[in-house]
């Protein structure tokens, strides 16, 4: 049976959720100055302490690294109501050879930034979550809607 597509107007909406978190993205990660990262993850530590989280789970590296994965989920996630041919695989991939460009950019050209392994595996993580939630969510649409037509 063949796929049928989102309606043009949501497809246009997740279009330009996508592009729009795409370019959120590329300045956070591409900026010459980490002074926005660094801010984001010491305001949710703080917010974390202060909300009574233990302090093993608000460590700087920690909110790091779980923000890392979720910057990038929603790429793959967006992505695979756009585009259902790719799979999970595909996403995960992608994610991570944009993941280790972005640090290979921040490594060769922005002296202030820091490039890590732990943030690709991040990110490769991320785009893992948001590929297999994507795909799950694409396969109940698809399972609603082949229930709609018998």
């Amino acid at each position: 049976m063949a796929r049928r597509r989102l309606h043009p107007y949501a497809r246009a909406l997740v279009a330009v959720l996508l592009a729009a978190w795409l370019a959120v993205l590329a300045v956070a990660l591409l900026a010459p100055s980490p002074a926005g990262p660094t801010w984001l993850v010491e305001t949710v530590a703080r917010i974390g302490a202060e909300e009574g989280l233990p302090s093993s789970l608000v460590a700087t590296s920690r909110v790091e690294f779980v923000l890392n994965v979720v910057a990038f989920a929603p790429v793959p996630f967006l992505g695979a109501m756009l585009w259902d041919r790719l799979t999970w695989r595909d996403w995960t991939a992608g994610g991570f050879v944009a993941s280790f460009a972005v640090e290979v950019v921040q490594a060769v050209a922005l002296s202030e930034r820091s490039a890590t392994m732990s943030d690709v595996v991040a990110n490769t993580l991320g785009a893992l979550v948001g590929a297999v939630a994507g795909a799950a969510l694409v396969g109940i649409l698809g399972t609603a809607e082949r229930r709609q037509i018998r």
